[in-house]
């Protein structure tokens, strides 16, 4: 049999609702019956993994799920990490995703198991980060009859509950079809803008004997965009008096980076970055002129501030943690350029003069091949601009070591290879800021959703996924308490990787940005000591307080066989522009009116 499925990109829409992909973006699916003997499908799926590449797995075990589990003992190739919650699963399945360009997959029980996975599901959604969740289910025989976690279309719905934050999701309910819907979960997932897709398996399909098919899935997004709209946005960009790219996550793929290089080099055209893009150009790059949104850099905002004639984002939403809060010296006086792989992006948050529905690998070969052959350019000269930077500012009032330099003297005591995640807080505007970030997978932050204890979990996913290379989360101590059991799963697996808690004893995001808007705010003090807490759980711990404490230290001998976290005790009082808080002043003095 064989069909072909139009919207590789989304489950079937609801009624009156439109396609998330383009009508030329399609799985097409053949599925050939092979005279292989029987197997449990369980065991069948688990080959599906393997022969699609996969090589690790996160997640925790259940009854429901435990043929999965099953399976897996007979399939050493794909190394199985049991994490202490289903949140911190899926968090660093996508991790492991952005740092390696791999499916992450997942692997959970019925129930809660699934319920846990929502947040990371939605912010892999929002990130556009390949996950598969592959989540137990109660035998098909029990359904609607009020089985414990049951999750079917007569009980929770789970399917139902994901559709809105996954490209895919469905019930193998038939053992047969089983094989050919992990298949397009894969190629789903992988293709077009990545994002993450759903499979449960009911306990019994999961048991029964089955024949194993040949499957074979493609997934393609043909895109062919109009000759003229490709010769006129290379003639904006060589005529351009003061232009500028703006480059997002979405180039983070494939050839991506090398091609947005490429062009900014022929052009000689300065780059800045969203914070989610944060590396993608690398930031000791001439061209840069480093972030511009949440965390951005005054280089970035004065090109800006000067006018700009032509602009070109690449592979971004333009979103409000991109765009400083929908800033307005974001309009191009004579064109705003977009290139995304949506349709329904372009022209959403800023009017369009040229709009290219494209990946960056398809589209920019083409305008660079179009750009008029040149005398080469004079090369020019930009260069990140910052605030204070930690040499400026080793202490703050409270006479403790300041974010800022805590964050400069760890990358001067790690090498240059190191990876870093941050997650969400204070200290994520610190580490967008002054963090010197120069190859594309070398930052990873979550910002599409914003959840608190991402970054820890994503942390233990790139280490996974990239075992080369030194890895530092940066984190506040509430994200670091919200994701304790991952720096737990960290030292039982023995993974060696370091956990930077910037830690001011409170949820301090929350009260410096009530005391801005509304001059006061609620206690959100969150006392606890993290070096007691990071012990307590198998990992090594260091207090640090003062200038000059990270520096002296060796960290990669500290983090050689596990875990080791940093308790850096920072001055409260530092503070770091923050743009947000200027958009939400805006908003509150507009509903005093």
């Amino acid at each position: 049999m064989g069909f072909a499925v139009q919207k590789a990109d989304a489950s079937p829409p609801a009624p009156d609702q439109s396609s998330r992909a383009d009508d030329s973006s399609h799985v097409s699916m053949i599925v050939r019956r092979t005279a292989k003997p029987s197997a449990r499908t369980a065991d069948i799926l688990v080959d599906v993994l393997v022969d699609a590449g996969v090589e690790v797995i996160f997640g925790l075990p259940g009854g429901p799920i435990a043929p999965i589990h099953d399976a897996l003992l007979d399939r050493p190739e794909i190394r199985t990490i049991t994490t202490r919650h289903e949140a911190g699963a899926i968090f660093a399945a996508a991790g492991y995703a952005q740092a390696t360009g791999k499916l992450g997959v997942v692997v959970v029980t019925s129930g809660p198991g699934i319920l846990n996975t929502m947040t990371g599901l939605a912010s892999a959604h929002a990130d556009g980060l390949p996950v598969l969740v592959i989540a137990g289910e109660v035998p098909r025989e029990r359904f609607g009859q009020g089985a414990v976690q049951e999750g079917t279309s007569e009980g929770l719905d789970i399917v139902h509950m994901v559709r809105s934050i996954t490209k895919f999701a469905a019930e193998a309910r038939d053992p047969n079809s089983a094989p050919a819907l992990l298949r397009r979960a894969i190629a789903t997932a992988t293709s077009g803008r990545r994002g993450p897709t759903v499979i449960t398996l009911p306990m019994d399909v999961g048991t029964a004997q089955s024949r194993a098919p040949a499957v074979e899935v493609t997934a393609r997004l043909e895109f062919q965009s109009p000759a003229h709209t490709l010769d006129a946005t290379a003639s904006a960009l060589s005529n351009a008096k003061h232009g500028l790219l703006l480059v997002g996550s979405g180039a983070r793929w494939g050839r991506g980076p090398e091609l947005v290089r490429e062009l900014a080099e022929r052009l000689q055209i300065p780059v800045m970055t969203t914070p989610k893009g944060k590396g993608v150009f690398p930031e000791n790059h001439p061209l840069s002129l480093g972030v511009f949104g949440w965390g951005g850099h005054p280089s970035a905002s004065d090109y800006l501030g000067e006018g700009v004639d032509v602009l070109m984002a690449i592979g971004t939403s333009l979103g409000e943690t991109a765009t400083d809060s929908w800033s307005t010296r974001l309009a191009a006086t004579e064109h705003f350029i977009q290139l995304d792989v949506e349709a329904q992006r372009i022209g959403r948050n800023y009017p369009v003069t040229l709009g290219v529905v494209d990946t960056v690998e398809g589209a920019l070969p083409q305008i660079i091949r179009r750009l008029a052959p040149t005398p080469p350019r004079e090369a020019r000269v930009f260069g990140v601009r910052r605030q204070e930077t930690g040499a400026d500012l080793p202490v703050g009032p409270e006479g403790r070591i300041s974010p800022q330099r805590a964050l400069w003297e760890l990358q001067r005591a790690l090498p240059s290879n190191a990876l870093f995640t941050s997650d969400i807080g204070s200290h994520m505007f610190f580490a967008l800021h002054h963090l010197e970030i120069r190859s594309p997978r070398g930052f990873m932050i979550m910002f599409g959703l914003g959840s608190m204890a991402s970054g820890v979990g994503a942390a233990l996913g790139v280490k996974v996924g990239r075992p080369d290379a030194p890895v530092v989360a940066v984190c506040g101590d509430g994200c670091f308490s919200m994701g304790l059991g991952d720096v737990g799963t960290a030292a039982q697996e023995g993974i060696p990787m370091i956990f930077a808690v910037l830690n001011d004893q409170r949820y301090g995001l929350v009260e410096v940005g009530n005391n801005a808007v509304y001059g006061r705010t609620p206690s959100f003090a969150c006392p606890m000591n993290v070096a007691q807490l990071a012990e307590g759980v198998g990992a090594t711990a260091v207090v640090i307080e003062q200038p000059g404490d990270i520096l002296a230290l060796d960290l990669l001998a500290l983090s050689a066989r596990g875990p080791l976290v940093l308790d850096i005790r920072i001055d409260r009082e530092v503070r770091l522009k923050n743009g947000r808080l200027e958009f939400l002043k805006e908003m509150a003095n507009k509903a005093k009116k």
